[in-house]
């Protein structure tokens, strides 16, 4: 074996068993699936999960760690960009970012940039949480949510200074973006299609800034004409 093959086969290995942890996890429960079978679709060696893991549950912490890392390189860069925009930008900004990260999450959404083990492995984690939904949470649930409610912040100004009412309100505007990924056989069904399009997730991303920005403003006074 060349010096090269021993240096890239480790790392190979490892990402192999984790995208089959992912696939493999993501549809059936923890107690439900073997070690060995996760080894035999990765094409590895039933002791590359306890040098790589030290186990089934390292390798499944391990499995949320690859997931929340690889989908905040899709949305880290731009949450972190907000944050340090919106503390100090008024209402009218504050929309337009808003509109730009309503756009992103959607397109991620039903463009399946997510994937569907992906979203898998993430739902059964909601329903039923152990310590990966942790993970899950503090990397890539946490700062999308913090995020969208400083935008909410931002935009209603003084009637958003009740922090519950905010993470509801935060809460119940991202669940738009979220059933259209998780009805989206539904939707699918009801339009006559098989898969969104680009233009589909542009439309939808539309619909929903123009839903969120309405639901926002909708208890905000309004100047009545003389």
């Amino acid at each position: 074996m060349s010096t090269e093959t021993s240096k890239r086969t480790p790392t190979d290995t490892r990402t192999r068993l984790l995208r089959t942890s992912l696939a493999t996890f993501a549809h059936r429960d923890f107690e439900a699936v073997s070690i060995r079978e996760i080894v035999e679709q990765a094409g590895a060696n039933i002791a590359a999960i306890s040098y790589h893991f030290g186990g089934k549950q390292g390798l499944y912490l391990a499995t949320a760690e690859f997931l929340a890392d690889a989908l905040h390189r899709e949305l880290g860069p731009m949450l972190v960009q907000i944050r340090a925009e919106v503390e100090t930008a008024d209402p009218a900004t504050a929309s337009r970012r808003l509109d730009e990260l309503i756009h992103r999450l959607v397109h991620n959404l039903t463009m399946d940039r997510l994937g569907d083990d992906a979203a898998g492995f993430i739902l059964r984690e909601q329903h039923q949480p152990t310590a990966a939904f942790d993970i899950l949470y503090n990397r890539l649930m946490l700062p999308i949510q913090q995020t969208y409610q400083l935008l909410v912040s931002r935009i209603l100004g003084d009637s958003a200074a009740n922090e519950r009412q905010q993470i509801l309100t935060t809460h119940a505007l991202i669940g738009q973006i979220l059933a259209f990924r998780t009805a989206r056989t539904t939707l699918l069904r009801r339009l006559g299609q098989t898969e969104f399009s680009n233009e589909d997730a542009q439309e939808i991303a539309r619909t929903i800034c123009r839903l969120t920005l309405n639901a926002l403003y909708c208890d905000q006074p309004r100047e009545t004409s003389s």
